[in-house]
Formats: C-alpha cells, sequence, structure tokens
C-alpha cells in the first residue's frame, strides 16, 4: 500500500478560523461566569476603552456569543476569504479584515456607547462588500433566512448586507445584533476596494 502525505495548507483565512475557535474553546472552560471573564477583557465596551485597552478594537473579532454565531461568521469566512486573501495577498487581506472588523466595531460604539460587542460579523461584512465590490456580476447561491437557496449577482448580496443592517439599525428590531458593527464593517469593505485598492477591481 502506497500512503500518501497531505498537508494542510497554511493561509490566513484557516489561521483567523483557528484563533476564532480556540478563543470560543477557551471562553466556554476558563472564561468564568458564562464567559463574561473573556467578553469584559477581549470584548469591545466604552470601559475598556476609556482604561487604555486598545486592543478590544481588534480582540472583540475573537470573541464569540455562541456556536451558532461562531459557525454563520466562520462559514462566511471560509466562503469569501480565500479568494480575497490570494488576490490582496496575506497580509493586506489581513489588515483589511481586522480594519473593516474595527471600523464596525467603532461606529457600533459611538452609536451604541453603553454597550459591548463581541463577533467577528464586521469584519466578515467587510468580506462580502468586499467581494460584491469586485465581482458585481459573478452568480452565487445565497441562503435567505440561513435555509432558502436564492440565485443572484453578487453586487446585490453586497448591497443587501448594508441595507437590511440599516434598515434593522434604524428601526431597532434585533437590538441584540450589531447591526451598526455590520453596516460600518461593509462600508469599509466596500471604500477598501473602491479607494484604496483600484487595481484589484474586476468589473464581470
Amino acid at each position: 500500500m502506497i500512503f500518501r502525505e497531505q498537508k494542510i495548507q497554511l493561509t490566513a483565512v484557516n489561521v483567523l478560523i483557528a484563533i476564532n475557535v480556540l478563543v470560543f474553546i477557551f471562553k466556554s472552560f476558563f472564561g468564568g461566569e458564562n464567559g463574561t471573564g473573556v467578553d469584559n477583557f477581549l470584548g469591545l465596551n466604552w470601559r475598556g476603552i476609556s482604561n487604555g485597552n486598545l486592543w478590544q478594537v481588534f480582540t472583540y473579532q475573537f470573541v464569540h456569543a455562541g456556536i451558532l454565531h461562531l459557525l454563520l461568521n466562520m462559514v462566511g469566512l471560509w466562503f469569501t476569504g480565500p479568494v480575497l486573501e490570494r488576490l490582496m495577498g496575506v497580509y493586506r487581506f489581513v489588515a483589511f479584515y481586522l480594519i473593516a472588523g474595527a471600523v464596525g466595531g467603532l461606529l457600533h460604539m459611538l452609536i451604541f456607547p453603553g454597550g459591548s460587542l463581541v463577533g467577528a460579523s464586521g469584519s466578515i461584512c467587510g468580506l462580502v462588500a468586499a467581494f460584491s465590490a469586485l465581482f458585481p456580476r459573478m452568480p452565487i447561491t445565497a441562503l435567505l433566512f440561513f435555509v432558502i437557496p436564492v440565485r443572484m449577482e453578487a453586487r446585490w448580496l453586497g448591497f443587501s448586507v448594508v441595507m437590511v443592517s440599516l434598515f434593522l439599525l434604524v428601526t431597532e428590531l434585533f437590538g441584540n445584533i450589531g447591526n451598526a458593527a455590520h453596516l460600518g464593517g461593509a462600508l469599509a469593505g466596500y471604500a477598501w476596494v473602491r479607494f484604496c485598492t483600484p487595481r484589484f477591481r474586476v468589473m464581470s
């Protein structure tokens, strides 16, 4: 018998997913009551920022409230991240990912200064918006309500993320969801492609 050695490719997307999973496991077992210790230290909140915990702008992106929260964000990262990583390069991609999440987190804090925020959703919305801007006419299948498959061009997915986030933010529906972070991340993702990386733009 001949065994072929399969090597796991080390990519930024794989590393980001691994960090998110490891933080979730640590929070589940060692994060204190209901994980509040990890949330207070790594999650984003004005008390922490005012005390000099500036790392929270980035670390909150790796903390999740539950397994479904983690799963949905990692699926989004898995499907949009590899294409953008190959296009941008590792370092530019990681910087883009973190900055989109930071912009989303800061917008959330400006609108809801008394709250706290965890999750990679702002970063993922940035990836989705960037993907939509780069490949606007690419046919994709999105899951409406995470169940119903809908065929559309990529540009409509990015547009939907922005409009739904804005609608939920204005109407205050699902107030426990960081809609401001989603909106901020998506706008940052589009701005990055539109103004910072024009050579990567693909029209069709």
